[in-house]
């Protein structure tokens, strides 16, 4: 797309484009919320479609129904989350502890130094 601006061509680019179409619609927190949300129902489609083929790969006799594939997905998004907190909760108890160590060292140095 090119645009005539005092005898000059100059071109636009994707992002100005964007930016202008961005200024005349004004996004709303509900739009993004809608977004979000139609994001994370795609994934747990998906992750739920994987583990449905997994356990008819296992077992051919087994059929699982739309809904129920929908219901795994998010209970394995689910899953996901929460053992991804755990490990930060370790993480930032790990992180928690050493520095109370290095506290208390330093503190001791003091001690020490006079």
């Amino acid at each position: 797309m090119c645009t005539k601006k005092y005898g000059l061509l100059k071109r636009r680019t994707l992002g100005a484009i964007m930016h202008e179409k961005l200024i005349k619609t004004p996004v709303t927190f509900d739009d993004v919320l809608t977004k979000i949300l139609q994001f994370l129902h795609t994934i747990a489609s998906w992750i739920g479609g994987l583990i449905a083929a997994l356990i008819h790969s296992i077992l051919p006799s087994v059929t699982i129904p739309n809904d129920l594939v929908e219901a795994i997905g998010l209970m394995a998004m689910l899953t996901v989350f929460l053992i991804v907190v755990q490990i930060a909760k370790k993480i930032t108890w790990i992180v928690v502890v050493v520095g109370w160590v290095l506290i208390m060292t330093r503190i001791v140095l003091l001690m020490i130094k006079g």
